[in-house]
């Protein structure tokens, strides 16, 4: 199993600092992974929050692949309906050359109603531009040249130039793994899912194969939110502030949306605080309901607002206390 670590570049205004400090701390941060033996670093999507959630990802990640040389750099998720997938494509294309080939790109929907109102994107349209987004990128990377017309988006006579380093392009995982994500991934025979699908889908996932001569190659993954000290206690003391804006805010979001709440009990049971021992069995727990076995454990150890040398610190015990444990699980199965 491979482990990365995910930064949102979350500002909340009660513990707000310059923001060039946040981004330039995040990159200390991302290098620091790297020394540390992690195996990639995620950057996720969201626009207009109130604490700045991180809105640009291929500008990031460009400014990480100038600062590292080994760590894979990916995207979990972006969010490709709201994009103009052909200039996404040519933008993805350049970070993945400028890093060395080392980008892979989670994709997801989206469903906030904030940023689907601000980008003037109906919700009823999120699955068609989806489907057309993702037939444009995998082809505009792997076709000489390409026409689409489509309901959404319409490119007549593409030849994309710089295609990206990675043949025939970096890894895609698309998120939610339900009926629509499986068939997606089945469809352009892509890399992994963004989650896991249940035992249900992952068998409609190998049918959807069979349906469209694809390779079943996709694997799963899974994110965990916390953080990490060598005393029990004192982890919760340190995230309880961050750890409860970040609760409020993703349950607030879904609910106004009109889903299920994203969580479903207090943030010290559903998010992962507290020592090594802890994280060991919420990890296990986590991984184990998945009819595949994950191919990266993510955790987001930048909980909202927390201070650097706190997040600095969670890294380092997570390196020294649990990377060997999870990097070496699979040559011990």
């Amino acid at each position: 199993m491979q482990v990365g670590l995910l930064f949102a570049h979350r500002n909340p205004p009660q513990f707000a600092v310059p923001w060039e400090r946040l981004y330039a701390e995040t990159l200390e941060q991302v290098q620091y992974a790297e020394e540390l033996g992690f195996d990639a670093a995620f950057v996720s999507e969201h626009h207009f929050g109130e604490d700045g959630y991180s809105p640009a990802l291929l500008p990031i990640l460009a400014s990480w692949a100038t600062c590292t040389t080994r760590i894979k750099l990916g995207t979990y998720v972006a969010l490709l309906p709201l994009q103009n997938p052909l200039r996404f494509a040519e933008d993805a294309a350049t970070v993945d050359i400028i890093s060395g080939g080392r980008l892979i790109l989670g994709l997801g929907v989206g469903y906030r109603v904030e940023e689907l109102r601000s980008f003037d994107v109906p919700r009823s349209s999120l699955g068609g531009r989806m489907d057309e987004a993702l037939e444009v990128l995998v082809r505009s990377w792997q076709e000489d040249e390409f026409s689409f017309s489509g309901k959404h988006f319409r490119y007549p006579e593409v030849a994309l130039s710089p295609r990206p380093l990675q043949r025939p392009r970096p890894p895609i995982w698309v998120g939610s793994p339900g009926a629509p994500g499986v068939r997606r991934a089945a469809r352009w025979g892509l890399e992994g899912f963004a989650g896991s699908p249940s035992a249900r889908n992952y068998e409609r996932y190998l049918a959807k194969c069979d349906e469209f001569g694809t390779e079943p190659v996709a694997q799963a993954q899974t994110l965990l939110f916390g953080h990490l000290n060598a005393d029990h206690e004192e982890a919760w003391l340190e995230a309880e502030p961050h750890a409860t804006h970040l609760h409020r805010l993703y349950n607030e979001w879904a609910v106004t949306a009109g889903n299920d709440a994203t969580f479903r009990h207090s943030p010290r049971e559903d998010l992962v605080i507290g020592d090594a021992a802890h994280w060991r069995q919420r990890a296990a727990s986590a991984m184990s309901g998945s009819p595949l076995r994950p191919e990266y454990l993510i955790a987001q150890l930048q909980l909202p607002g927390m201070p650097h040398e706190v997040v600095m610190r969670s890294m380092e015990l997570f390196a020294k206390e649990l990377l060997p444990d999870f990097q070496g699980a699979a040559a011990a199965d």
